[in-house]
């Protein structure tokens, strides 16, 4: 089987990985189509405000603003002049806002994963991957000129920076020494070295390694607090954890400010008293 060539094979590995999906935002370009339709309904606006002043200083109309039927229906000449500037505004009015609404939710879509935006970069130029797809101008559209201008139909996103650089740096370069060895290529690029990590599988493995950090900290502190009997290098061994302990909890949970601050004030407190008992013990 063939491979795919050109857009087919870039809409092809987009849409099997989503976090792949990346795009130009051409916010530029909107904001600059939106200040267009803004102005242009300006003018509109002030063309209705003088149709208006018109009708009602002319003896026959000066009802319109207080008749919507006779401003609508009216079959004399000049009579319907400010209700066709109306519907020329509600069109104009609908297409501002349906773009002024799209531009909202564009806003909210993040920006993409500096790995991700770098595998696709690769994947353009490797000769078994994407092998330089376009010719056109496009090609252009996800270098680094473009990079505060792209955004990705879903970003993919971790719990935590340690869940983070585990599977966007452990992950690539454990591929890169042992897993190509083992892994095979995805199917749609059988001649790549792209291979597919589990990533529930992965964020699974992160989660009970952190789960045995967190569970060891405490009782590790204890036992070699146990074993030192000099009060001074106690404390020094207890801040020592403690700065551990807090680092830990800001690099392998999303746990807030004041959740970390608690869990750290407690975990101290643990030690001073066991400090605290060793040196009434000893003394």
């Amino acid at each position: 089987m063939s491979m795919m060539e050109g857009y087919p094979a870039i809409a092809q590995i987009m849409s099997n990985h989503d976090e792949l999906a990346i795009f130009r935002r051409f916010k530029e370009l909107n904001m600059l189509n939106l200040l267009y339709s803004q102005a242009e309904i300006i003018h509109l606006e002030a063309e209705l405000k003088s149709l208006r002043e018109v009708d009602k200083s002319h003896p026959e109309r000066d009802f319109h603003h207080r008749d919507w039927w006779s401003l609508a229906y009216s079959q004399e000449d000049g009579n319907k002049e400010q209700w066709q500037k109306v519907l020329e505004i509600r069109k104009k009015l609908e297409a501002y806002n349906s773009r002024l609404a799209q531009q909202v939710f564009l806003s909210r879509l993040e920006a993409p994963n500096p790995y991700d935006l770098a595998f696709l970069r690769d994947w353009f130029e490797r000769p078994n991957m994407g092998n330089f797809p376009l010719r056109g101008p496009d090609q252009e559209a996800w270098n680094k000129e473009s990079e505060t201008d792209l955004l990705a139909i879903r970003r993919r996103s971790h719990e935590d920076p340690f869940s983070s650089w585990f599977i966007d740096t452990v992950i690539p370069k454990f591929h890169r020494v042992f897993g190509s060895r083992i892994k095979k290529p995805i199917p749609e690029a059988p001649l790549s070295e792209i291979a597919h990590y589990p990533e529930k599988a992965l964020l699974t493995a992160v989660n009970i390694l952190g789960t045995l950090i967190a569970s060891l900290l405490p009782i590790s502190s204890i036992i070699i607090l146990y074993f030192i009997t000099n009060t001074v290098v106690q404390l020094g061994v207890a801040v020592a954890f403690t700065a551990t302990f807090s680092i830990c909890l800001i690099l392998l949970t999303q746990a807030k400010r004041i959740e970390i601050f608690a869990a750290t004030s407690a975990f101290a407190a643990v030690q001073v008293v066991f400090v605290a008992g060793n040196v009434v013990v000893l003394g």
